[in-house]
């Protein structure tokens, strides 16, 4: 513990304390201002005014106002109101009340009339007109509208005589509920209905004073001035009701304007008396309950006028009162006001607009803060430490150290004298403290220019200082006593400095070779680790030093490395018990693995609350709260996720520096920054909340082919699917958590099942867009967490439907497969009638040539034999023979041409029949028999002409080489398949012949005729001076056919073979 001499400063904070506790306790909100956000005009509300607030059952919240109806999701407002331009129509912009009918519809009362009143479904914003007159059953003028318990609408009007009271229908119309006689000066006068829940009725109205009625109308009791207790002037009533409300506990609440207290009305006692636990002397005029039945009471100064508020509690269901004046610290003029829970947060209507309040009382202490507001700085922490004993000590970066005792919380302020001369130590530009060897060590600097070491001795609160040429950044106590420190030259560059706490000397670090390792850098943090390196985070890198070694290492950010270091800029180092090091940069921080050289990154994308990082302390789960330049995050190690927190959640600021972060041996969280120290526990602020599943707020798209912009704000609840126009150029969902306690800082993450591999973090950002999805189908999935990272359990999911364009649709497909089978049969069919035109004309001509023709040619060939019977000259039969023979062989020709034109004659079996009957028309008078065998073809297929006329004529020629040039007596035709090849082939035994007839010939001495030495040269080979074109032809029309002829001479004959495709 410290001397006696140390902590003058601490007794005459015990005796402070004592004091204080003496005096009265001070309005909280006189001590500094709640949290809050406030939304005005400028952020799209219709009107500064908020006249009455609700919330329907999907959790978004509508606000009526003088000038129209607002729909908030916690980012925008949605406006209703009666100006024509708005596609979003009110009966009337002047909205006095807002309440909910038993089907779930808004029911919207105007200030400018009673006599009709708008029902809006919140979900399909379909609006009804509801309107009390003769016409839907209402009698006397209409003076107030209200909801009974359960939801039925009830309608009080006035006349003369009577008092009524309507319900409204389903249809439209309303059915009276009873009709009381009462006389009524004054049809004007100010009326309250009050529906309670037992089914009666309270009314008050300015001329007759509160009455309560039963069900069918019959009077229960009437009120006179003396029912009212402490009524000061007998002439303030009948008057006006300030208040008149039963809360959910069934207790009834009434106050009347200009009379002091609060009165209780007891339903079956008929009694009016004070509410227990209120002042009598307080004017009472504002009352409002939240949804777990606590109710705000406001009260004004004087009867007269309501605002300024003077004083505000909460009354608690069991009757507790609780002082709620710091709510005045935002606002006196509250003119609205909803809430869940008035202790969490409350959403006030104010004079100038909304603002949404944060109510909680945090468990962080703070020390050395003030209340500033963001933009401004109080207290600029720069380091924390303890020693052995459990005592904590802070450094400012200006003017003082501080002893902070968490037993008792008793902060000192150490005394901190020059050892050798006695004077108080000025420190400025202060970095980091640490504790080592029975003292407490922190940097400084002198002039801007000069190091500065100071040793702290507890034990006589001296200060030893030792200066260096150049300003150190940050140091550590070493393994071995001494202390390593880093210092910044004035060039920029960095320095290793190692201070000898023996000897008291600083010596320069160089490697083995004589080179300053940190030459290239400014160095920002210096870390020993377990293993005795030094680990140097700089504004280049990471650095690894050996002093045993002397050596170095360097790792850098490398653009496009997206496993490696995040920046080149740390801050902050950290070992873990796996010896792996948490290094805290500019762009998240990275968890380094010096064993296996590996990175693991997280940054802002993954939840963390800023991207600079400033410091790590691990809890006693193995999570890690991380500090930042903009916010505090609890990092679940094991999950991967965080949990963000904020000066709107008790912190001190939103910023924290370097070096200011500590956890000591209670468990106490210590974390500096530039306002003060913040100390907490873990379980002070790891409160769990239940977050409500995000809702869809609005879809927007933008259709190119319409070229125009399409929002939807209407039915959107429960939406089973979203179907995506090809020409939606883009379509962006925008959706909310219908949480309000800093909407602004609320967080969403979304996976596009079918799309993307894993959940995306959107951040802070509450609308997801998407541009030219492929088609196809997906179900985006969106999970919402408050601010400090309450994830919700149930996602909201939306199934997606995109279509693909119209020629992408299998109903195209189908089309164009029905278009190209129509066109392929209006080919197919054109093709057949042009074949089968083609084949009526054939037959028509070989008819025609048959019958003409032949039979003209037929007719000569029997002339030219009459002929020759009648003359006598040789010369002239000769003549004529010769003609009979011509026309029978332009008869044959005839025949064979007309046989290929007959579409008739398109069979295999055709071909067959004629190939049989010129081989027996030509061999059979020579006396030359023949086998024709024909393999397995199809008889029946039908055959081109073409194919048909050349393989017939090329056959033909074959045969009649045989008959004119050949000795043969056998001829052998085959016609057959052989594989994918159709083969044709005739041969001959002519070459055997002649030998037989030549050896004959020679035996007996004679000579072959003309004709025999025809075949004799033929069959020898010599070439005739005056020959046909059979050969040449028969190549020719193989050639048509894709065929090749080939002729082949053996010892027996001749062979002529035709290949082709195979086709039968």
């Amino acid at each position: 513990m410290l001397l006696e001499i140390c902590h003058l400063r601490k007794a005459a904070l015990f005796l402070t304390a004592g004091l204080l506790a003496l005096l009265p306790t001070a309005p909280n909100w006189a001590q500094g201002t709640l949290p809050s956000e406030y939304f005005s005009v400028n952020d799209g509300l219709s009107d500064r005014a908020i006249t009455d607030i609700l919330k329907t059952p999907d959790g978004l919240l509508w606000m009526g106002t003088v000038n129209g109806l607002n729909r908030f999701d916690g980012y925008n407002f949605l406006v209703f109101d009666s100006h024509p331009s708005n596609s979003h129509q009110l009966s009337d912009s002047n909205i006095r009340e807002l309440f909910l009918d038993q089907a779930g519809h808004i029911i919207i009362v105007f200030n400018s009339s009673y006599a009709l009143f708008d029902r809006l479904d919140p979900h399909t914003h379909e609006r009804e007109v509801v309107r009390l007159l003769p016409g839907t059953g209402v009698r006397g003028i209409p003076r107030d509208i209200a909801a009974t318990p359960q939801g039925d609408i009830v309608a009080l009007s006035v006349s003369r005589d009577t008092t009524y009271l309507f319900g409204y229908r389903p249809d439209g119309n309303f059915e009276l509920l009873f009709a009381r006689p009462e006389a009524h000066g004054q049809l004007s006068a100010s009326v309250s209905l009050l529906p309670l829940n037992d089914g009666t009725f309270l009314i008050n109205d300015s001329e007759l004073g509160l009455r309560h009625f039963d069900a069918s109308g019959q009077l229960l009791w009437k009120a006179d001035a003396a029912s009212f207790p402490g009524l000061e002037h007998s002439n303030n009533y009948p008057g006006i009701c300030s208040i008149l409300h039963q809360d959910a506990n069934g207790r009834v609440w009434v106050a009347l304007q200009g009379q002091r207290g609060m009165c209780h009305y007891d339903p079956n006692q008929h009694l009016l008396s004070y509410a227990e636990g209120l002042p009598r002397w307080q004017y009472f005029t504002r009352l409002w309950e939240d949804e777990s039945g606590q109710l705000l009471l406001c009260n004004s100064k004087n009867h007269s006028e309501v605002y300024p508020l003077q004083g505000i509690v909460c009354i608690q269901p069991d009757y507790k009162v609780v002082q709620f004046d710091e709510i005045l610290g935002i606002s006196r003029w509250i003119v609205s006001a909803f809430s869940n829970d008035f202790f969490e947060n409350l959403i006030l209507g104010i004079d100038t607009g909304l603002k949404i309040v944060q109510n909680k009382h945090s468990s962080i202490k703070k020390y050395l803060a003030e209340n500033v507001g963001a933009d401004r700085r109080g207290a600029v922490m720069r380091g924390v430490t303890g020693d052995e004993n459990g005592q904590v000590y802070f450094a400012r970066e200006v003017d003082a150290w501080y002893a902070f005792d968490p037993s008792t919380g008793l902060l000192d302020t150490l005394q901190l004298l020059e050892e050798a001369t006695g004077e108080p130590v000025a420190l400025s530009c202060g970095r980091n403290i640490a504790w080592s060897d029975g003292y407490l060590w922190g940097i400084s600097c002198l002039n801007q220019r000069n190091g500065r070491l100071h040793r702290y001795d507890p034990q006589n609160c001296t200060v030893k200082t030792y200066t260096f040429d150049f300003q150190f950044t940050a140091f550590t106590p070493g393994q071995h006593g001494g202390i390593w420190l880093v210092a910044e030259p004035p060039n920029p560059s960095g320095m290793l400095v190692y201070f000898d706490t023996a000897q008291e000397t600083f010596s320069v670090f160089n490697d083995s070779e004589g080179q300053n390792p940190l030459r290239e850098a400014s160095p920002r943090f210096i870390l020993e680790s377990s293993e005795g390196l030094l680990w140097i985070g700089t504004e280049n890198g990471l650095y690894a030093v050996d002093p045993a070694k002397r050596s170095s290492k360097v790792y850098r950010a490398r653009t496009g490395q997206a496993s490696g270091l995040a920046s080149n800029i740390l801050y902050t180092i950290h070992e873990d018990e796996n010896k792996q090091l948490w290094l805290g940069t500019t762009n998240g921080f990275n968890i380094f693995d010096p064993a296996t050289e590996s990175f693991r990154h997280f940054n802002q994308q993954n939840g963390l609350a800023s991207n600079i990082v400033c410091g790590f302390v691990p809890d006693q789960n193995g999570n890690y709260w991380i500090s930042t330049f903009n916010g505090l995050s609890y990092f679940n190690a094991a999950v991967g996720n965080f949990r963000n927190f904020y000066q709107k959640d008790g912190l001190s600021h939103d910023e924290f520096n370097r070096f200011s972060y500590y956890k000591d041996s209670y468990g106490n969280i210590y974390m500096g920054g530039v306002n003060g120290m913040n100390v907490f526990r873990t379980e002070d602020l790891l409160v769990n909340y239940q977050t409500p599943p995000p809702i869809l707020t609005s879809i927007t798209r933008f259709n190119s082919r319409l070229d125009s912009t399409m929002v939807q704000y209407a039915g959107l609840n429960g939406i089973q699917e979203l179907s995506i126009s090809p020409y939606d150029t883009y379509i962006s969902l925008s959706y909310t958590i219908p949480n309000y306690a800093s909407p602004r800082r609320n967080q969403f993450k979304t996976w596009l099942e079918g799309y993307d591999k894993d959940w995306i973090y959107q951040g802070t950002a509450a609308s997801t867009r998407f541009n030219s999805l492929p088609p196809g189908q997906y179900v985006l999935h969106i999970k919402g967490a408050d601010a400090n990272g309450n994830w919700s359990e149930q996602a909201l999911s939306i199934p997606l439907t995109v279509n693909p364009p119209f020629y992408r649709t299998p109903f195209f497909f189908l089309l164009c497969a029905l278009a190209i089978a129509a066109l392929l049969y209006a080919y197919f069919h054109h093709r057949l009638e042009r074949r089968l035109e083609v084949e009526r004309i054939r037959t028509k001509l070989s008819s025609d040539l048959h019958d003409e023709v032949s039979g003209l040619l037929a007719g000569i060939a029997m002339q030219t034999d009459l002929l020759q019977l009648m003359v006598k000259d040789d010369n002239s039969k000769e003549k004529l023979k010769k003609m009979g023979e011509v026309s029978r062989t332009a008869m044959s020709k005839m025949s064979d041409v007309i046989w290929s034109i007959d579409s008739r004659k398109d069979r295999v079996e055709d071909l067959l029949l004629r190939m049989r009957e010129h081989t027996e028309e030509v061999l059979a008078p020579l006396n030359i028999q023949y086998r024709f065998q024909a393999g397995k073809l199809d008889r029946n297929k039908k055959i081109s002409v073409t194919l048909r006329q050349n393989l017939y004529f090329i056959f033909k020629e074959a045969i009649n080489n045989v008959a004119k040039h050949s000795w043969a007596t056998e001829v052998n035709i085959t016609f057959r398949n052989i594989g994918n090849q159709c083969i044709l082939q005739v041969e001959d035994n002519g070459l055997e012949i002649l030998r037989q007839r030549q050896e004959s010939l020679a035996e007996a001495g004679a000579s072959l005729t003309d004709r025999g030495q025809s075949k004799l040269n033929y069959g020898q080979g010599k070439k005739r001076q005056k020959t046909g074109q059979g050969l040449a032809n028969m190549e020719m029309r193989a050639q048509r056919l894709g065929a090749k002829v080939k002729v082949d001479k053996d010892s027996k004959g001749f062979s002529i073979t035709l290949w082709m495709p195979k086709f039968a």
